[in-house]
């Protein structure tokens, strides 16, 4: 199962992702729950820590005044960084485009 530890690497080395034409960068944060992993942009932050509440994958949106945009998860087990990017690719999208409409 892939986890935050699994995720210290690509920390240190500020992974990037590309979603809607924005580009977010993987930061640890931490927060009054503990370490989280964020995906940041200068429009909105992604809290998508691997097993969470024992959610493989959750993904939670808000944008850069911190107001909630939505949230989703992934129930199914994860194995690698590839596969956790592109769950937060799109559940990200998803929930982005829902706002818009």
């Amino acid at each position: 199962m892939f986890t935050m530890e699994n995720l210290d690497p690509y920390f240190e080395m500020a992974a990037t992702l590309e979603i809607n034409g924005m580009t977010f960068t993987l930061e640890k944060v931490e927060e009054l729950s503990g370490l989280q992993a964020v995906w940041m942009s200068e429009s909105y932050k992604i809290y998508a820590t691997p097993c969470f509440d024992n959610i493989p994958v959750p993904v939670h949106v808000v944008d850069c005044n911190e107001q909630e945009i939505g949230t989703d998860g992934y129930n199914v087990e994860v194995d690698s960084f590839e596969r956790y990017c592109k769950i937060v690719q799109t559940l990200t999208a998803k929930i982005i485009r829902r706002t818009r409409m």
